[in-house]
């Protein structure tokens, strides 16, 4: 007889496991279906900061913001790598034959995440009045030649 009540029990268990699983998982689903925006990339194609890093000090963002600025260079030639080489998976053939461009290619993927997280930054460093060529960072651009 304490058998069955014992196998009801594992099964009862298990099945509260399981469904615990499924609500939490089901609630990541309604946040992001909510349009909340969360810290990280966005399915958009924004970045938002977190709460620590909106924190950080003009010094802090500046040196974030050259760290991107050196993965925004070098993504380029490691995206066109990956482009020229043969897919490894089937996953990855199919995605690069009826996705989006970036799909397929790790690199594309990654560089607009960098791009995205590096207006971001800049954002930033503009909402708390940093000023860029003070610490340290040169931006690229034409400098208009004065004909005079």
């Amino acid at each position: 007889m304490p058998m069955p009540w014992l196998f009801i029990r594992t099964v009862g268990k298990l099945c509260m496991v399981g469904a615990l699983t499924i609500s939490g998982a089901g609630c990541a689903a309604v946040h992001d279906l909510s349009g909340a925006p969360r810290a990280g990339y966005q399915t958009n194609g924004s970045y938002v900061l977190s709460a620590q890093d909106q924190g950080l000090g003009c010094r802090e963002l500046t040196e974030r913001k050259a760290s991107l600025q050196t993965q925004l260079n070098e993504l380029p030639a490691k995206a066109m790598q990956q482009m020229q080489e043969l897919p490894k998976t089937v996953v990855s053939a199919w995605a690069r034959l009826t996705g989006s461009t970036d799909q397929g290619v790790p690199a594309l993927a990654q560089y607009n995440e960098a791009k995205a997280e590096a207006a971001a930054v800049n954002a930033s460093l503009e909402q708390k009045g940093c000023e860029a060529g003070y610490y340290g960072i040169e931006t690229a651009g034409i400098q208009p030649h004065n004909a005079e």
